[in-house]
């Protein structure tokens, strides 16, 4: 009587190890915000900083006038609430909070900061801005300017580049 309960059991086994051999099927996926439009002004803006005498940056901190400029973002879909900027560059030599000058003039640094000028924005930093529900838009309002951190500035050319990635939510 042994032999037959053996037979089923071997039976119920491989029945067992065949329905644990289906494939296993794994679904996966995201949901995200649509995005806003990176507003034509703001794609690879220029930001005109004039010209100014060497004389007048000779002492730490003496700079140039300040420059308003816009990034704006359109056509935020509805459901997008937020848009956060993350900028990006080369800090100054002796001003983390400072962006590199990379043109040929000496001891220049660029100055970001808001509208206002209450906030330094540095290479690094990280700025959010809620749609405005009635138009679908997002700005970012800063101003900019040429100064030398350390004074005694050189003459010479000056450019400075922030590149900022946009995310919405």
């Amino acid at each position: 009587m042994l032999k037959p309960s053996l037979k089923i059991a071997f039976c119920l086994a491989l029945f067992s190890a065949a329905v644990q051999a289906d494939p296993l099927i794994s679904v996966t996926g995201n949901v995200v915000a649509s995005p806003c439009t990176v507003d034509t002004n703001t794609v690879n803006k220029t930001v005109d900083l004039g010209s100014l005498q060497r004389l007048d940056l000779q002492n730490a901190g003496e700079g140039g006038d300040w420059h308003d400029f816009e990034l704006l973002l359109t056509n935020c879909p509805l459901g997008t609430v937020t848009v956060k900027a993350q900028l990006s560059g080369t800090p100054a030599p002796g001003d983390a909070t400072a962006w590199q000058n990379s043109g040929s003039s000496g001891n220049m640094a660029l100055r970001i900061t808001s509208r206002d000028h209450l906030t330094i924005i540095a290479p690094g930093s990280s700025l959010t801005s809620n749609v405005n529900t009635s138009n679908r838009t997002a700005s970012f309002l800063l101003s900019a300017k040429m100064f030398t951190p350390q004074g005694n500035a050189v003459a010479g050319t000056f450019q400075s580049v922030m590149n900022v990635d946009f995310t919405w939510q």
